[in-house]
């Protein structure tokens, strides 16, 4: 909150880690309204975080039933079966490993699958980073000593203490702030942490595996993300391809996905007709895997016949607003720059300057609204 509001100090304000920014004199009825609206989309981002680590837990758990544990993962197209190969050349070392992919391509399921993989002995811890808040930080991570803060009643073990000898994951790691990213690279610097309230350091003997769906190009540009974290994360860096780039693997996972849920759900397995086959073909898969996933169980549940019919598929609709504003055929060749801010005047306008509902509509985030807000010098007054 500040009397002197502009976009430079919105957005120093948010990459500082703001969710919000409005100026004095400020509607006090508009800032309790916008109190609430937060708190309402922590709460719903914390049972999202929770729900997706849970899904993600139970697909691994039930795909790495088997003894063999490359069955984990289907490795039927191209460029899985490249994956693979890399991951087990380096699944024995103890190099640092990022995996980058869009939210649902499996890399929870990855990540299982280079530890069980290699030569550690100790536990695969995973940890969602985007989900603990930053007063906690320490806390979840390193550990604390009882009595070291209010609710301290007793000794509790940090992720790294607990991935002794194993591998820790770190899911999200776009998501955390200047303060955390600064505690984060001193323990993979010195492989030492300490509880929270104790002088004794421990040794971090953990793999790390780091996870995120960011634009880590535009991050480091803008300063948001540390670059000495980001090479201390990528010593080896993987991409795992979103399922639209390996239709090879669409059909054989949702007959592998009927299989799981009929034994879930304790139901027959029924199988896909041809123009249900087509239908998966032609769906673009913006939710990745776990889309697919979530569409065979609730096909499995809901079909009335001997087999899933297109009927029975339930495709997400996208919002294509904006990208039936004009045709391609009456979209001008302008400059990349233009084009970006015509797109930018777009979304405000649609949003009635909402810059919330303008970084959903064009998938960028809040603060990067406010970056090119500042670079095209426009305002949202």
């Amino acid at each position: 909150m500040t009397a002197w509001s502009s976009v430079s100090l919105a957005v120093e304000a948010m990459q500082l880690g703001a969710k919000d920014f409005f100026a004095k004199p400020w509607d006090n009825h508009a800032v309790v309204m916008m109190v609430k609206k937060h708190l309402a989309l922590a709460q719903i981002d914390h049972r999202k975080t929770i729900s997706q680590q849970h899904e993600a837990a139970q697909l691994c758990k039930s795909d790495t039933s088997s003894n063999d544990n490359s069955k984990s993962i289907l490795w039927h197209s191209p460029q899985m079966q490249k994956l693979k190969a890399q991951l087990e050349r380096v699944a024995k070392t103890d190099a640092t490993i990022f995996l980058r992919g869009e939210n649902g391509t499996g890399k929870s399921c990855i990540a299982e699958y280079v530890h069980a993989h290699s030569s550690r002995t100790g536990e695969f811890v995973s940890v969602n980073m985007g989900a603990i808040p930053e007063s906690l930080f320490e806390s979840e991570l390193f550990g604390h000593k009882k009595g070291a803060f209010t609710d301290a009643k007793q000794d509790r073990a940090g992720r790294f203490e607990l991935a002794n000898n194993g591998t820790l994951f770190l899911d999200e790691v776009a998501t955390m702030g200047p303060n955390q990213q600064a505690k984060l690279l001193r323990v993979l610097e010195s492989k030492q942490f300490e509880r929270v309230g104790d002088t004794l350091t421990q040794q971090a003997s953990c793999r790390i595996i780091a996870a995120s769906n960011a634009d880590f190009e535009a991050m480091l540009a803008s300063g948001e993300f540390r670059t000495d974290l980001y090479f201390r994360l990528n010593t080896i860096e993987l991409t795992i391809p979103p399922l639209n780039a390996r239709p090879e693997d669409i059909i054989v996972l949702a007959e592998h996905f009927i299989e799981l849920h009929a034994k879930q759900y304790q139901l027959t397995p029924l199988p896909l007709n041809k123009l249900a086959e087509q239908a998966l073909l032609d769906y673009a898969w913006p939710g990745n895997v776990r889309e697919l996933s979530h569409m065979m169980a609730r096909a499995l549940l809901m079909a009335e016949g001997d087999y899933i019919d297109e009927q029975d598929l339930e495709f997400k609709v996208l919002n294509n607003s904006l990208k039936n504003a004009s045709s391609k055929d009456d979209i001008p060749l302008m400059t990349l720059e233009d084009a970006e801010k015509k797109l930018l005047k777009m979304a405000l306008a649609q949003t009635h300057n909402n810059v919330e509902q303008a970084g959903e509509l064009l998938g960028i985030s809040k603060s990067a609204i406010y970056r090119r807000l500042e670079k095209f010098a426009m305002s949202t007054k």
